[in-house]
């Protein structure tokens, strides 16, 4: 994956790209697209994402794309910490929309997951994972019992949308996840191990971000 300082094209001339049809991988990729993704004009998808902790990630993402639709995908370099993924292409950008993505400020717009992929489990958690591994967490957090500090395994993910994070919360319930909202509505909580583990095993994640975090407290649950 070759990581490029950021310069954005012009306009891209329309060009042919392979139309999916509704699929795990494509509901995965809308639920990217609904994270950290953002459709400012009619010709590029951009994706965001931290430079170090995500680089791994990327090529998930550049795969997904290129693979989903048959075009080429540029990583770009902000500064330090910033990497943007970059598809550009009016038909790819046309079709998205068509699929239930926003054009513009998604929170203004009351977007929502889209009822094709509502309708059938396999997507939902597909979406599920594609959005928590962008605006999700996993993080270790201290517990001291007498003379012994006991690491904890949390879960967060965190939007502005209410309307999307009700919908993915009601993903979490229909696989038995139990989520906790919070924050005026604006962030999911998992509090015990096991609805972790359970979030993990049944919707899973493609980021080794978050799962290098389980790996790490499984190895040291108390010291």
């Amino acid at each position: 994956m070759k990581v490029e300082n950021l310069k954005y094209p012009k306009k891209s001339h329309r060009k042919q790209i392979k139309t999916p049809q509704d699929s795990v991988a494509l509901a995965e990729l809308m639920g990217i697209e609904f994270g950290d993704g953002e459709i400012s004009n009619s010709w590029q998808m951009v994706v965001t994402l931290n430079a170090e902790k995500d680089k791994e990630y990327a090529q998930h993402v550049v795969k997904l794309i290129s693979e989903l639709f048959g075009i080429d995908v540029a990583v770009k370099k902000r500064g330090e910490r910033t990497l943007k993924i970059i598809a550009s292409s009016t038909s790819l950008v046309d079709f998205l929309i068509s699929k239930g993505a926003v054009r513009g400020n998604k929170v203004k717009q009351g977007f929502d997951i889209p009822d094709w992929i509502q309708n059938n489990k396999e997507y939902e958690k597909a979406f599920a994972r594609g959005i928590v591994d962008t605006d999700g967490c996993l993080y270790i957090h201290n517990h001291v019992i007498g003379s012994k500090i006991y690491k904890n395994i949390g879960f967060c993910f965190t939007s502005s949308s209410k309307n999307l994070l009700d919908s993915t919360a009601n993903i979490f319930l229909k696989f038995g996840i139990r989520p906790h909202v919070t924050d005026r509505g604006r962030r999911i909580y998992l509090y015990s191990e096991k609805a972790i583990i359970k979030y993990l095993n049944i919707i899973g994640t493609d980021n080794p971000r978050i799962y290098k975090i389980y790996e790490k407290w499984k190895g040291a649950r108390a010291v």
